[in-house]
């Protein structure tokens, strides 16, 4: 498997100063694990695609000074920047306080009406908070994977943000683990926000509450620009991974007139075992 090593991005978002600071140093925190070959694929032989980002009040935005400030209208952003020749459409269907029930009931509205190429969806913060089932959580998640993945749409899960009142829940280690099953289980990728997120902690000591909202759940202008230029980069990354692949399986069957089919899957992230779900209490 292919490894993102994110080790310096975009810009910080936010204040005048902030804005001209890189963003932390997430070191050797693996971000993503899984595949989506169908989306970097589609890079190939289409100029325009379209994302849609659906979650709670981290994709909505919660916590930044204008929409234009959420990590979806970033995300298209940087995109776009990455891609000059494609046109990236990222929609926001992101809801404040909604839960993975909340989301499945709208999952054909807001989200397959746009036929997206990729999903990516936030969950378990506010179930986590409200004390939910983990049992209920996984099954409802399990029950919309497999919606999209019939409707023909991929999809990378967002996991839990670095926050304190994320990390006062006994359970949080729980729903990071048992996202983490998910991906495996169903095969579907995995983007670690909350791994994200404590690299910077760590690189940013007494700065990180930059990063998180004054009411110490939600994210903000600087870390939505930062996790953006982290989304875009794995992006970037498996886009690039696949097509150096797909040329050298072109040159490797071209001569017998024998080139497969299907373009050969790529991995775009692996989980590293040494790395901790989270960090200590």
């Amino acid at each position: 498997m292919a490894v993102l090593l994110l080790t310096a991005g975009v810009a910080l978002a936010g204040s005048a100063a902030a804005s001209q600071r890189p963003c932390p140093n997430a070191g050797k925190a693996q971000l993503l694990q899984g595949e989506v070959p169908r989306f970097t694929a589609r890079f190939g032989h289409s100029r325009t695609l379209k994302i849609v980002t659906i979650g709670s009040s981290s994709t909505a935005g919660a916590g930044a000074t204008s929409a234009a400030n959420s990590y979806p209208s970033q995300l298209e952003a940087d995109l776009a920047r990455r891609f000059p020749s494609h046109d990236i459409d990222v929609v926001n269907a992101g809801a404040n306080g909604q839960e993975v029930p909340d989301m499945l009931a709208r999952l054909d509205q807001d989200v397959l009406s746009h036929k997206p190429d990729l999903v990516i969806w936030q969950f378990g913060s506010n179930a986590l908070l409200r004390r939910r089932s983990l049992e209920e959580l996984e099954a409802s998640a399990r029950l919309g994977i497999e919606r999209l993945r019939r409707a023909g749409v991929e999809v990378i899960m967002m996991d839990l943000q670095h926050a304190p009142r994320i990390d006062d829940v006994a359970a949080r280690d729980d729903v990071l683990r048992m996202m983490q099953r998910l991906s495996i289980s169903t095969g579907t990728a995995l983007f670690h926000r909350y791994r994200l997120m404590k690299a910077w902690a760590a690189a940013l000591g007494g700065g990180y509450a930059e990063m998180v909202a004054p009411d110490q759940l939600h994210m903000t202008d600087a870390s939505y620009r930062c996790m953006a230029g982290a989304l875009a980069a794995t992006l970037q990354d498996a886009v690039e991974r696949q097509q150096t692949a797909s040329g050298r399986t072109a040159g490797r069957f071209a001569s017998a007139a024998q080139l497969p089919v299907a373009i050969r899957k790529i991995s775009i992230g692996a989980m590293n075992a040494s790395v901790a779900v989270s960090q200590p209490r």
